[in-house]
């Protein structure tokens, strides 16, 4: 994610969070969420993910294994 598709990503959610009239529109929501999710998911799980260190990662893979174990009735 580059420079400018920040910058963008971060536009689009402040102008979403700005007004409490669009969280509560379905049609809003459900096309902010449609147009932001995929520079989310980039940013949280192939940039930050990568810049986390290991220790770190690893931490947060094992209490993702205990939330799965502690789900299962």
């Amino acid at each position: 994610m580059n420079r400018s598709a920040s910058i963008e990503l971060l536009e689009k959610l402040n102008w979403f969070f700005h007004q409490e009239m669009h969280v509560l529109d379905h049609n809003i929501a459900k096309q902010t969420a449609k147009e932001c999710y995929p520079e989310i998911r980039e940013f949280t799980y192939d940039i930050l993910w990568n810049d986390l260190p290991e220790e770190v990662r690893k931490q947060l893979m094992d209490e993702e294994k205990l939330d799965d174990i502690n789900r299962i009735p």
